[in-house]
């Protein structure tokens, strides 16, 4: 069934409000006992408050990430970082120590720079320049000013930085996952009994049984206003992990192609990743890659989405699909 788009779900939910206003001034109406218009309300209130925690919380994970980069720094000559410190760092240990001594020739290379190993690099830097400290004595090595303590409170305070990020990204995915289980914009067999479009579904029954061929039935608001169906095309995929833990997936696109298709979304437990894609040309076997997923027995969800987030095809796993060469 295609996915609502989020800057819609309020609006259908209003709507329904709206008519079920009009429904109740001809018979007060209750789904099941204990649910009737204020419940629907309370439930919406609850899925509002729900989007304006996850909207803050994703504005704060920007923030924090911005904090993260900045520490380290967003490049070498970015002098409010660590890395421009690090870039000094070999030079300086040379000239002190002169070239020949063994720690001038083993001074540690920034190597890959990823956030995962912000923490391993700065820690690398600093058990080395332990060590020069060491040699030198009465006159440690700084680099202007900056000293060894220098580096390692950037190491602390980017350590106390990932790990606020890891608190809000975890809090983000259960945040978003109580706000999909409450809305209910999943397949039948996921979806909850008691969740908005659940009761949405429920009301549209009560309302054409009991007013057929009548204004109310025939003014009931669209639940599904982007889809007039909701079958929607499969595609089949498959996948494998690499020795380096990248997850290989490769799929077979629908016929007709679909033009709208903007990314491959992938859900596997807590984890939702997506991948850009440029083209779903139907025959021809369309490769992504996932690094650091696990993937327990079979993936959650494989999906293509449109610009918008909808889902337009849904992918189901063939094991018998031979990997691309």
């Amino acid at each position: 069934m295609a996915r609502i788009r989020e800057l819609d779900r309020l609006s259908i939910i209003d709507e329904h409000l709206g008519h079920w206003t009009l429904a109740d001034a001809v018979a007060a109406l209750l789904l099941v006992p204990g649910y009737g218009r204020p419940q629907l309300q309370t439930q919406r209130d609850q899925y509002h408050s729900l989007q304006e925690l996850i909207s803050q919380l994703e504005m704060d994970s920007v923030v924090a990430i911005q904090e993260r980069d900045s520490i380290f720094g967003v490049g070498p000559d970015d002098g409010g970082g660590a890395w421009s410190r690090m870039k000094q760092f070999k030079t300086l240990v040379v000239a002190r120590l002169g070239s020949r001594h063994v720690l001038s020739r083993t001074v540690p290379n920034l190597g890959r720079i990823t956030p995962q190993l912000y923490l391993d690099i700065l820690h690398r830097f600093i058990d080395h320049w332990v060590r020069v400290n060491a040699a030198l004595g009465a006159t440690p090595l700084t680099l202007g000013t900056f000293a060894l303590a220098d580096l390692r409170t950037l190491h602390d305070d980017l350590a106390d930085k990932i790990a606020e990020i890891d608190t809000i990204t975890a809090t983000l995915r259960v945040r978003r996952q109580e706000r999909e289980q409450l809305f209910g914009d999943e397949t039948e067999e996921f979806r909850e009994e008691t969740s908005i479009i659940a009761r949405l579904f429920l009301y549209h029954a009560i309302i054409e049984a009991t007013f057929p061929n009548q204004p109310l039935a025939d003014s009931l608001p669209d639940i599904f206003p982007a889809s007039s169906s909701p079958t929607l095309p499969t595609f089949g995929f498959n996948f494998i992990v690499l020795p380096d833990d990248t997850l290989k997936v490769w799929y077979d696109p629908p016929t007709p192609a679909l033009t709208n298709a903007a990314f491959l979304f992938l859900k596997e437990g807590a984890m939702e990743l997506t991948s850009p894609v440029t083209s779903t040309t139907p025959g021809s076997i369309h490769v992504h890659t996932f690094n650091d997923v696990t993937v327990v027995d079979e993936l959650d969800e494989l999906e293509l989405r449109d610009a918008d987030g909808l889902t337009i095809a849904r992918g189901t796993r063939n094991t018998s699909l031979p990997e691309p060469a």
